[in-house]
């Protein structure tokens, strides 16, 4: 999947001195005298980052949005400072990228398991999480009601179940013959077992154990996707009555 390339983000240490001495100080905020700042971007482009945030469902409260690698996500020329903190609650590293103006991927802090890091912002800004394998984890939106930017593992978890966009562009047929299939886990950690629907959405059905086993009783044609731990599609397949098992590995 393309991913736009990112340009390292100047940052600026404007935290506090009241801060605690163990946090690392890390400022998102640019300079006043910064002309992107002072060139409002124009109407239609405001109007267009808007709409879809208003589309993704971002919540002020960092909700998970389901927004696609490719979504263009803006943060606004606001004005004002917030201070926030990056928090990673999970066990694998975590990073934290500002979205420019221009839609395009910055930098941020990348933070250890248990490592948290406040800074300085603006309203309305938007921050990315991504994980160890580079996946988008969650869209965060600073605001007065949403100033901590929490990443866990029930976080991880659930974005790993839903996988990684499905965009191979084929639904389950609607077909007869009802008929039972075997699916067996060949990888050493479980995997998520979904079914994609008549209008192709995903639907999580269940983990499968390491090299563990399942039945599903299904129609011809139907299909199915297997996801890893992090969400990375493992293998995406269609059933047919005249091979009834169907093994899973990284290969």
């Amino acid at each position: 999947m393309r991913r736009r390339r990112r340009r390292p983000m100047k940052l600026q240490a404007t935290v506090p001195t009241h801060y605690l001495a163990s946090v690392s100080p890390v400022s998102i905020a640019r300079q006043e005298n910064n002309p992107m700042h002072k060139s409002p971007l124009s109407l239609p482009y405001v109007s267009a980052c808007l709409t879809l945030l208003a589309a993704i469902g971002l919540s002020t409260h960092g909700a998970v949005a389901q927004a696609s690698e490719n979504a263009e996500l803006c943060s606004p020329p606001t004005q004002g400072h917030l201070e926030v903190e990056f928090i990673n609650n999970s066990s694998q590293p975590i990073s934290f990228h500002w979205m420019e103006f221009n839609c395009s991927e910055g930098g941020g802090p990348s933070l250890a398991p248990g490592q948290r890091e406040k800074g300085i912002t603006r309203p309305g800004h938007i921050f990315i999480a991504r994980g160890q394998a580079e996946q988008m984890l969650n869209i965060f939106k600073a605001s007065d009601d949403n100033l901590a930017f929490v990443v866990d593992d029930r976080l991880i978890a659930r974005v790993a179940e839903r996988g990684e966009p499905y965009t191979e562009g084929s639904c389950s047929p609607r077909t007869d013959g009802r008929f039972t299939v075997e699916f067996v886990n060949l990888l050493n950690e479980p995997i998520t077992m979904q079914w994609i629907g008549f209008d192709c959405e995903v639907h999580v059905l269940r983990k499968i154990p390491a090299h563990g086993k399942t039945q599903e009783t299904t129609f011809p044609g139907h299909i199915f996707r297997f996801v890893d731990s992090t969400g990375r599609q493992l293998r995406s397949l269609d059933v047919a009555t005249d091979e009834p098992t169907y093994s899973i590995s990284d290969h």
